[in-house]
Protein backbone atom coordinates (compact mmCIF):
# COMPACT_ATOMS: atom_id res chain seq x y z
CA UNK A 1 0.00 0.00 0.00
CA UNK A 2 1.34 3.41 -0.98
CA UNK A 3 1.91 5.87 1.88
CA UNK A 4 -0.21 9.02 2.22
CA UNK A 5 1.62 11.65 0.15
CA UNK A 6 1.74 15.25 1.43
CA UNK A 7 3.27 18.33 -0.19
CA UNK A 8 3.97 21.27 2.11
CA UNK A 9 4.21 24.54 0.17
CA UNK A 10 5.62 27.47 2.14
CA UNK A 11 5.93 31.07 0.97
CA UNK A 12 8.57 33.26 2.61
CA UNK A 13 9.03 36.89 1.57
CA UNK A 14 12.33 37.67 3.33
CA UNK A 15 15.28 35.72 4.71
CA UNK A 16 15.92 38.25 7.49
CA UNK A 17 13.23 40.38 9.08
CA UNK A 18 13.02 44.02 8.01
CA UNK A 19 11.96 45.41 11.38
CA UNK A 20 8.41 46.20 10.24
CA UNK A 21 5.13 45.02 11.78
CA UNK A 22 6.59 44.24 15.17
CA UNK A 23 9.63 42.30 13.92
CA UNK A 24 13.30 42.91 14.73
CA UNK A 25 15.53 44.22 11.94
CA UNK A 26 18.06 41.60 10.86
CA UNK A 27 16.45 38.77 12.86
CA UNK A 28 17.17 35.46 11.11
CA UNK A 29 13.65 34.68 9.93
CA UNK A 30 14.59 31.58 7.99
CA UNK A 31 16.30 29.92 10.94
CA UNK A 32 14.13 31.08 13.83
CA UNK A 33 10.68 31.69 12.32
CA UNK A 34 10.27 29.51 9.22
CA UNK A 35 12.30 26.45 10.13
CA UNK A 36 10.85 25.49 13.57
CA UNK A 37 7.18 25.14 12.47
CA UNK A 38 8.25 23.53 9.20
CA UNK A 39 10.27 20.88 11.04
CA UNK A 40 7.41 20.33 13.50
CA UNK A 41 4.94 19.90 10.64
CA UNK A 42 7.07 17.49 8.66
CA UNK A 43 8.17 15.44 11.67
CA UNK A 44 4.60 15.02 12.92
CA UNK A 45 3.64 13.63 9.51
CA UNK A 46 6.62 11.40 8.73
CA UNK A 47 6.31 9.85 12.20
CA UNK A 48 2.96 8.48 11.02
CA UNK A 49 4.54 6.88 7.97
CA UNK A 50 3.40 9.58 5.54
CA UNK A 51 5.59 10.56 2.60
CA UNK A 52 6.25 14.30 2.85
CA UNK A 53 8.02 16.72 0.51
CA UNK A 54 8.61 20.45 0.97
CA UNK A 55 8.44 23.19 -1.65
CA UNK A 56 9.73 26.64 -0.62
CA UNK A 57 8.63 29.72 -2.57
CA UNK A 58 11.07 32.49 -1.67
CA UNK A 59 10.72 36.20 -2.20
CA UNK A 60 14.45 36.83 -1.88
CA UNK A 61 16.97 36.55 -4.69
CA UNK A 62 18.77 33.36 -3.77
CA UNK A 63 19.23 30.73 -1.09
CA UNK A 64 22.91 30.22 -0.37
CA UNK A 65 24.11 26.58 -0.41
CA UNK A 66 24.92 26.57 3.31
CA UNK A 67 21.43 27.93 4.11
CA UNK A 68 19.81 25.25 2.00
CA UNK A 69 21.94 22.69 3.83
CA UNK A 70 20.67 24.11 7.12
CA UNK A 71 17.12 23.29 6.04
CA UNK A 72 18.01 19.86 4.65
CA UNK A 73 19.82 18.88 7.85
CA UNK A 74 16.84 19.90 9.98
CA UNK A 75 14.30 17.85 8.01
CA UNK A 76 13.81 14.12 8.63
CA UNK A 77 15.55 11.68 6.25
CA UNK A 78 13.75 11.01 2.99
CA UNK A 79 11.96 14.36 2.82
CA UNK A 80 12.33 16.00 -0.59
CA UNK A 81 13.10 19.72 -0.86
CA UNK A 82 12.53 21.99 -3.85
CA UNK A 83 13.17 25.73 -3.82
CA UNK A 84 11.80 28.48 -6.06
CA UNK A 85 14.07 31.47 -5.56
CA UNK A 86 13.30 35.07 -6.55
CA UNK A 87 9.65 34.08 -6.92
CA UNK A 88 7.95 37.48 -6.61
CA UNK A 89 5.96 38.12 -9.81
CA UNK A 90 6.38 41.35 -11.78
CA UNK A 91 3.53 43.67 -12.75
CA UNK A 92 2.65 47.19 -13.83
CA UNK A 93 1.60 49.05 -10.71
CA UNK A 94 -1.60 51.12 -10.74
CA UNK A 95 -2.52 50.08 -14.29
CA UNK A 96 -5.78 48.35 -13.44
CA UNK A 97 -8.15 48.27 -16.44
CA UNK A 98 -5.84 50.42 -18.57
CA UNK A 99 -2.66 49.98 -20.51
CA UNK A 100 0.58 50.91 -18.71
CA UNK A 101 2.29 54.13 -19.67
CA UNK A 102 4.87 53.89 -22.44
CA UNK A 103 7.76 54.60 -20.07
CA UNK A 104 6.38 52.64 -17.10
CA UNK A 105 8.62 49.91 -15.70
CA UNK A 106 7.47 46.68 -14.14
CA UNK A 107 7.83 46.35 -10.38
CA UNK A 108 7.77 43.54 -7.84
CA UNK A 109 4.30 42.43 -6.79
CA UNK A 110 5.14 41.46 -3.18
CA UNK A 111 1.44 41.08 -2.46
CA UNK A 112 1.22 38.23 -4.98
CA UNK A 113 4.03 36.01 -3.71
CA UNK A 114 1.31 33.86 -2.16
CA UNK A 115 -0.26 33.46 -5.62
CA UNK A 116 2.79 31.48 -6.74
CA UNK A 117 1.80 28.41 -4.75
CA UNK A 118 -1.04 27.97 -7.25
CA UNK A 119 1.52 27.29 -10.00
CA UNK A 120 3.20 24.68 -7.82
CA UNK A 121 -0.18 23.12 -7.09
CA UNK A 122 -0.97 22.81 -10.77
CA UNK A 123 2.39 21.17 -11.52
CA UNK A 124 2.28 18.78 -8.58
CA UNK A 125 -1.44 18.02 -8.35
CA UNK A 126 -1.29 14.45 -9.64
CA UNK A 127 1.67 13.41 -7.49
CA UNK A 128 0.28 14.02 -3.97
CA UNK A 129 -2.82 13.20 -1.98
CA UNK A 130 -2.84 16.29 0.22
CA UNK A 131 -1.53 19.85 0.07
CA UNK A 132 -0.63 22.24 2.88
CA UNK A 133 0.02 25.76 1.58
CA UNK A 134 0.73 28.47 4.16
CA UNK A 135 2.84 31.49 4.95
CA UNK A 136 6.20 30.74 6.55
CA UNK A 137 5.19 31.34 10.18
CA UNK A 138 2.25 28.95 10.50
CA UNK A 139 2.49 25.59 12.27
CA UNK A 140 0.32 22.86 10.76
CA UNK A 141 0.79 19.37 12.19
CA UNK A 142 -0.53 15.91 11.40
CA UNK A 143 -3.22 16.38 14.07
CA UNK A 144 -4.60 19.33 12.12
CA UNK A 145 -4.55 17.32 8.91
CA UNK A 146 -6.31 14.32 10.47
CA UNK A 147 -9.06 16.52 11.91
CA UNK A 148 -9.40 18.29 8.57
CA UNK A 149 -9.76 14.93 6.81
CA UNK A 150 -12.26 13.66 9.39
CA UNK A 151 -14.49 16.74 9.08
CA UNK A 152 -14.18 16.66 5.28
CA UNK A 153 -15.30 13.03 5.37
CA UNK A 154 -18.24 13.94 7.64
CA UNK A 155 -19.28 16.61 5.13
CA UNK A 156 -18.95 14.15 2.25
CA UNK A 157 -21.09 11.66 4.15
CA UNK A 158 -23.87 14.26 4.49
CA UNK A 159 -23.52 15.08 0.80
CA UNK A 160 -23.97 11.41 -0.09
CA UNK A 161 -27.03 11.09 2.16
CA UNK A 162 -28.57 14.19 0.58
CA UNK A 163 -27.95 12.80 -2.92
CA UNK A 164 -29.62 9.50 -2.07
CA UNK A 165 -32.62 10.93 -0.19
CA UNK A 166 -35.96 11.29 -1.94
CA UNK A 167 -36.14 15.06 -1.46
CA UNK A 168 -32.41 15.79 -1.74
CA UNK A 169 -32.10 16.82 1.92
CA UNK A 170 -30.71 15.51 5.20
CA UNK A 171 -32.42 16.16 8.55
CA UNK A 172 -31.24 16.27 12.15
CA UNK A 173 -32.08 13.09 14.08
CA UNK A 174 -32.73 13.06 17.83
CA UNK A 175 -31.34 10.69 20.46
CA UNK A 176 -34.44 8.52 19.97
CA UNK A 177 -33.46 7.89 16.37
CA UNK A 178 -36.38 9.92 15.00
CA UNK A 179 -36.11 13.01 12.81
CA UNK A 180 -36.33 16.23 14.80
CA UNK A 181 -39.28 18.33 13.70
CA UNK A 182 -38.00 20.96 11.25
CA UNK A 183 -38.79 24.61 11.88
CA UNK A 184 -41.93 26.05 10.27
CA UNK A 185 -41.53 27.55 6.81
CA UNK A 186 -43.58 30.63 7.67
CA UNK A 187 -42.57 33.62 9.76
CA UNK A 188 -38.86 33.00 9.19
CA UNK A 189 -36.28 35.74 9.17
CA UNK A 190 -35.64 37.33 5.78
CA UNK A 191 -32.09 38.41 5.03
CA UNK A 192 -31.42 42.14 4.73
CA UNK A 193 -28.40 41.60 2.49
CA UNK A 194 -27.62 39.30 -0.44
CA UNK A 195 -28.05 36.01 1.47
CA UNK A 196 -30.74 33.58 0.34
CA UNK A 197 -31.38 32.50 3.94
CA UNK A 198 -32.17 34.39 7.11
CA UNK A 199 -30.23 34.56 10.36
CA UNK A 200 -32.46 32.09 12.24
CA UNK A 201 -31.21 28.84 10.67
CA UNK A 202 -30.62 26.42 13.57
CA UNK A 203 -31.35 22.81 12.63
CA UNK A 204 -32.99 23.17 9.24
CA UNK A 205 -32.63 20.31 6.74
CA UNK A 206 -29.67 20.79 4.42
CA UNK A 207 -29.65 19.99 0.72
CA UNK A 208 -27.09 18.86 -1.82
CA UNK A 209 -26.01 22.29 -3.04
CA UNK A 210 -25.51 23.73 0.43
CA UNK A 211 -23.70 20.64 1.69
CA UNK A 212 -21.14 21.01 -1.12
CA UNK A 213 -20.24 24.45 0.25
CA UNK A 214 -19.24 23.28 3.73
CA UNK A 215 -15.52 23.30 4.51
CA UNK A 216 -13.34 22.91 7.62
CA UNK A 217 -12.34 26.29 9.07
CA UNK A 218 -9.15 27.35 10.85
CA UNK A 219 -8.39 30.05 13.42
CA UNK A 220 -5.00 31.75 13.65
CA UNK A 221 -3.78 32.13 17.24
CA UNK A 222 -0.76 33.35 19.16
CA UNK A 223 0.57 32.71 22.65
CA UNK A 224 1.25 35.76 24.79
CA UNK A 225 4.93 36.38 25.43
CA UNK A 226 5.90 36.63 29.10
CA UNK A 227 7.66 39.97 29.15
CA UNK A 228 6.66 42.03 32.15
CA UNK A 229 5.56 45.01 30.04
CA UNK A 230 3.05 43.11 27.93
CA UNK A 231 -0.02 45.37 27.59
CA UNK A 232 -2.41 42.43 27.24
CA UNK A 233 -1.23 40.95 30.54
CA UNK A 234 -2.27 44.04 32.47
CA UNK A 235 -5.10 43.43 34.93
CA UNK A 236 -8.53 43.32 33.31
CA UNK A 237 -7.44 44.01 29.72
CA UNK A 238 -8.41 40.65 28.22
CA UNK A 239 -11.30 40.23 30.66
CA UNK A 240 -13.00 43.27 29.14
CA UNK A 241 -12.95 42.00 25.57
CA UNK A 242 -15.33 43.15 22.88
CA UNK A 243 -18.95 41.99 23.15
CA UNK A 244 -18.40 40.46 26.59
CA UNK A 245 -21.58 42.15 27.83
CA UNK A 246 -23.69 41.09 24.87
CA UNK A 247 -22.28 37.55 24.81
CA UNK A 248 -20.61 36.58 28.09
CA UNK A 249 -18.69 33.28 27.81
CA UNK A 250 -20.78 30.31 28.89
CA UNK A 251 -19.72 28.59 32.14
CA UNK A 252 -20.04 25.34 30.16
CA UNK A 253 -16.82 26.24 28.33
CA UNK A 254 -14.81 25.95 31.54
CA UNK A 255 -14.04 23.22 34.04
CA UNK A 256 -16.33 23.11 37.06
CA UNK A 257 -13.32 22.04 39.15
CA UNK A 258 -10.70 24.72 38.47
CA UNK A 259 -12.40 27.16 36.10
CA UNK A 260 -9.88 26.48 33.31
CA UNK A 261 -10.94 26.37 29.67
CA UNK A 262 -12.01 22.97 28.37
CA UNK A 263 -9.67 23.53 25.42
CA UNK A 264 -6.13 22.19 25.45
CA UNK A 265 -3.33 24.28 23.82
CA UNK A 266 -1.01 21.31 23.32
CA UNK A 267 -1.90 20.48 19.71
CA UNK A 268 -1.74 24.00 18.34
CA UNK A 269 0.90 25.63 20.44
CA UNK A 270 3.04 23.46 22.71
CA UNK A 271 6.74 24.35 22.75
CA UNK A 272 9.63 23.09 24.84
CA UNK A 273 11.74 25.24 27.15
CA UNK A 274 13.84 27.08 26.08
CA UNK A 275 11.48 28.05 23.25
CA UNK A 276 12.61 28.51 19.67
CA UNK A 277 12.30 31.82 17.88
CA UNK A 278 9.49 34.00 19.21
CA UNK A 279 7.38 31.18 20.63
CA UNK A 280 6.31 30.79 24.27
CA UNK A 281 7.20 27.64 26.21
CA UNK A 282 4.49 25.30 27.52
CA UNK A 283 1.56 27.71 27.15
CA UNK A 284 -1.57 27.69 29.24
CA UNK A 285 -4.90 28.04 27.45
CA UNK A 286 -5.49 31.42 29.06
CA UNK A 287 -2.39 32.68 27.21
CA UNK A 288 -3.67 31.68 23.76
CA UNK A 289 -5.25 34.64 21.96
CA UNK A 290 -6.84 35.41 18.60
CA UNK A 291 -7.64 38.55 16.60
CA UNK A 292 -8.89 37.54 13.14
CA UNK A 293 -12.61 37.45 13.96
CA UNK A 294 -15.05 37.86 16.85
CA UNK A 295 -18.39 36.62 18.12
CA UNK A 296 -20.31 39.44 16.44
CA UNK A 297 -19.44 37.91 13.05
CA UNK A 298 -20.11 34.30 14.10
CA UNK A 299 -23.10 31.98 14.00
CA UNK A 300 -23.95 28.46 15.17
CA UNK A 301 -25.87 25.61 13.60
CA UNK A 302 -26.77 22.03 14.37
CA UNK A 303 -26.07 19.80 11.37
CA UNK A 304 -27.14 16.16 11.06
CA UNK A 305 -24.73 13.58 12.45
CA UNK A 306 -21.84 12.97 12.24
CA UNK A 307 -21.17 16.73 12.36
CA UNK A 308 -23.54 18.09 15.01
CA UNK A 309 -23.18 21.58 16.47
CA UNK A 310 -20.68 23.90 14.78
CA UNK A 311 -19.62 27.52 14.75
CA UNK A 312 -20.18 29.21 11.39
CA UNK A 313 -17.36 31.54 10.39
CA UNK A 314 -17.97 34.68 8.28
CA UNK A 315 -18.78 34.22 4.62
CA UNK A 316 -19.93 36.46 1.78
CA UNK A 317 -23.69 37.07 1.99
CA UNK A 318 -24.70 35.44 -1.30
CA UNK A 319 -22.67 32.33 -0.40
CA UNK A 320 -24.20 31.78 3.06
CA UNK A 321 -25.87 28.39 3.62
CA UNK A 322 -27.36 29.57 6.90
CA UNK A 323 -26.75 29.63 10.64
CA UNK A 324 -28.14 31.23 13.77
CA UNK A 325 -26.28 34.54 13.89
CA UNK A 326 -25.05 35.72 17.29
CA UNK A 327 -26.67 39.14 16.75
CA UNK A 328 -30.11 37.90 15.74
CA UNK A 329 -33.19 38.66 17.83
CA UNK A 330 -36.87 38.73 16.85
CA UNK A 331 -37.06 42.19 18.40
CA UNK A 332 -34.29 43.59 16.17
CA UNK A 333 -34.39 41.47 13.02
CA UNK A 334 -32.81 44.11 10.76
CA UNK A 335 -29.40 44.35 12.43
CA UNK A 336 -26.68 44.05 9.78
CA UNK A 337 -24.56 40.91 9.95
CA UNK A 338 -20.80 41.40 9.35
CA UNK A 339 -19.79 39.78 6.10
CA UNK A 340 -16.62 40.62 4.19
CA UNK A 341 -15.23 42.90 6.86
CA UNK A 342 -11.44 42.76 7.00
CA UNK A 343 -11.18 42.58 10.78
CA UNK A 344 -13.67 39.72 11.10
CA UNK A 345 -13.24 37.64 7.93
CA UNK A 346 -10.94 35.18 9.73
CA UNK A 347 -7.87 35.24 7.50
CA UNK A 348 -6.02 31.95 8.02
CA UNK A 349 -2.79 32.68 6.06
CA UNK A 350 -3.15 29.66 3.84
CA UNK A 351 -5.23 26.56 3.26
CA UNK A 352 -5.05 22.79 3.10
CA UNK A 353 -6.94 20.46 0.81
CA UNK A 354 -7.00 17.03 -0.75
CA UNK A 355 -6.32 16.64 -4.45
CA UNK A 356 -10.03 16.15 -5.16
CA UNK A 357 -10.88 19.30 -3.18
CA UNK A 358 -8.38 21.35 -5.20
CA UNK A 359 -9.93 19.98 -8.39
CA UNK A 360 -13.37 20.97 -7.07
CA UNK A 361 -12.14 24.49 -6.31
CA UNK A 362 -10.73 24.87 -9.79
CA UNK A 363 -13.39 23.19 -11.91
CA UNK A 364 -16.60 24.03 -10.07
CA UNK A 365 -16.47 26.26 -6.99
CA UNK A 366 -14.25 29.20 -7.93
CA UNK A 367 -15.21 31.61 -10.72
CA UNK A 368 -12.24 31.94 -13.06
CA UNK A 369 -10.63 28.87 -11.52
CA UNK A 370 -8.32 28.27 -8.58
CA UNK A 371 -5.24 27.37 -10.61
CA UNK A 372 -3.37 29.22 -13.38
CA UNK A 373 -3.27 30.54 -16.06
CA UNK A 374 -5.84 33.08 -14.67
CA UNK A 375 -6.64 34.27 -18.19
CA UNK A 376 -10.44 34.04 -18.30
CA UNK A 377 -12.67 37.11 -18.42
CA UNK A 378 -13.22 36.77 -14.67
CA UNK A 379 -9.70 38.08 -14.03
CA UNK A 380 -10.24 41.17 -16.22
CA UNK A 381 -6.85 40.96 -17.83
CA UNK A 382 -4.63 41.07 -14.74
CA UNK A 383 -5.09 38.97 -11.62
CA UNK A 384 -2.17 40.73 -9.91
CA UNK A 385 -3.85 44.15 -9.97
CA UNK A 386 -7.08 43.13 -8.38
CA UNK A 387 -6.17 41.08 -5.33
CA UNK A 388 -4.25 41.17 -2.08
CA UNK A 389 -2.16 38.71 -0.09
CA UNK A 390 -5.28 37.67 1.84
CA UNK A 391 -7.06 36.77 -1.40
CA UNK A 392 -4.30 34.47 -2.66
CA UNK A 393 -3.50 32.89 0.70
CA UNK A 394 -6.91 31.27 0.65
CA UNK A 395 -9.15 33.52 2.71
CA UNK A 396 -10.86 36.04 0.50
CA UNK A 397 -11.13 33.83 -2.57
CA UNK A 398 -12.17 30.51 -1.06
CA UNK A 399 -14.58 31.99 1.48
CA UNK A 400 -15.84 34.76 -0.77
CA UNK A 401 -15.91 34.11 -4.50
CA UNK A 402 -15.78 30.32 -4.19
CA UNK A 403 -18.75 30.30 -1.77
CA UNK A 404 -17.21 27.90 0.78
CA UNK A 405 -18.68 28.08 4.29
CA UNK A 406 -16.16 27.37 7.06
CA UNK A 407 -17.37 25.44 10.07
CA UNK A 408 -15.76 24.62 13.44
CA UNK A 409 -17.04 21.61 15.42
CA UNK A 410 -17.97 22.62 18.98
CA UNK A 411 -16.83 19.42 20.68
CA UNK A 412 -13.74 20.74 22.52
CA UNK A 413 -11.33 17.97 21.42
CA UNK A 414 -12.21 18.77 17.81
CA UNK A 415 -12.43 22.56 18.11
CA UNK A 416 -8.88 22.82 19.45
CA UNK A 417 -7.56 21.05 16.35
CA UNK A 418 -8.76 23.97 14.24
CA UNK A 419 -6.41 26.39 16.02
CA UNK A 420 -3.17 27.09 14.14
CA UNK A 421 -0.16 28.84 15.70
CA UNK A 422 1.17 32.05 14.17
CA UNK A 423 4.70 31.57 15.49
CA UNK A 424 5.91 35.08 14.66
CA UNK A 425 3.90 36.01 17.76
CA UNK A 426 3.90 39.66 16.67
CA UNK A 427 0.19 40.41 16.19
CA UNK A 428 -0.34 40.52 19.95
CA UNK A 429 1.76 43.70 20.09
CA UNK A 430 0.89 45.28 16.74
CA UNK A 431 -2.84 44.62 16.26
CA UNK A 432 -5.27 46.87 18.18
CA UNK A 433 -5.75 45.54 21.70
CA UNK A 434 -9.52 45.74 21.30
CA UNK A 435 -9.35 42.98 18.67
CA UNK A 436 -7.58 40.53 20.97
CA UNK A 437 -9.51 37.89 22.89
CA UNK A 438 -8.56 34.71 24.67
CA UNK A 439 -9.50 31.74 22.51
CA UNK A 440 -11.08 30.08 25.54
CA UNK A 441 -13.36 33.10 26.00
CA UNK A 442 -14.29 33.13 22.31
CA UNK A 443 -15.16 29.44 22.56
CA UNK A 444 -17.27 30.27 25.61
CA UNK A 445 -19.09 32.98 23.67
CA UNK A 446 -19.87 30.50 20.89
CA UNK A 447 -21.41 28.14 23.48
CA UNK A 448 -23.47 31.07 24.76
CA UNK A 449 -24.84 31.61 21.25
CA UNK A 450 -25.56 27.88 20.98
CA UNK A 451 -27.54 28.06 24.25
CA UNK A 452 -29.37 31.10 22.89
CA UNK A 453 -30.25 29.16 19.72
CA UNK A 454 -31.60 26.21 21.73
CA UNK A 455 -33.75 28.59 23.78
CA UNK A 456 -34.99 30.34 20.64
CA UNK A 457 -36.03 27.03 19.02
CA UNK A 458 -37.99 26.11 22.15
CA UNK A 459 -39.74 29.45 22.59
CA UNK A 460 -40.39 30.29 18.92
CA UNK A 461 -41.18 26.84 17.52
CA UNK A 462 -41.66 24.54 20.51
CA UNK A 463 -38.78 22.37 19.35
CA UNK A 464 -36.44 20.71 21.86
CA UNK A 465 -32.77 20.62 20.79
CA UNK A 466 -29.74 19.35 22.65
Amino acid sequence: QKPFRVLIITTSLVEYDKGTRGTTHGFDRLKHVMLPPLVDSVTSMTSRGWHVDVYLILGFKSLAPHRRQLITDALPPGVGLEVWEDAIPLYYKNSFNKRPKADQAVTNGDHALSRQHRFVLRDKLQYYDFFVGFEDDMRITAEHVLEFLELSNDIYQLYGEALSSSDGQVVVVGSDGKAVQPPPLVHRHKSNDGASVGNDIIHDPIGVEHTKRLFPGLLRVEVLDRKSDHPLRQTGVLDNHRFVKEHPPSPNAFSAVDGESLLDPTICCDENDPPRGKMTAHPKMEEVVMWETNIQATGVRKYPDPIGWVAAMPVEDKADVGSFWSGYTKEQPNLKRPRRVDETIGNQAGFMATRSQVEYFHNKACPGGFLPPFDSQHWKGDSLQRHSVEFWSGGFQLFGQCSLNRILPLEPRRFEKHLIYHVSNNKQRTAPAKKMIRVGDFYGQILTVKEKAIKFAKEAWGIELT
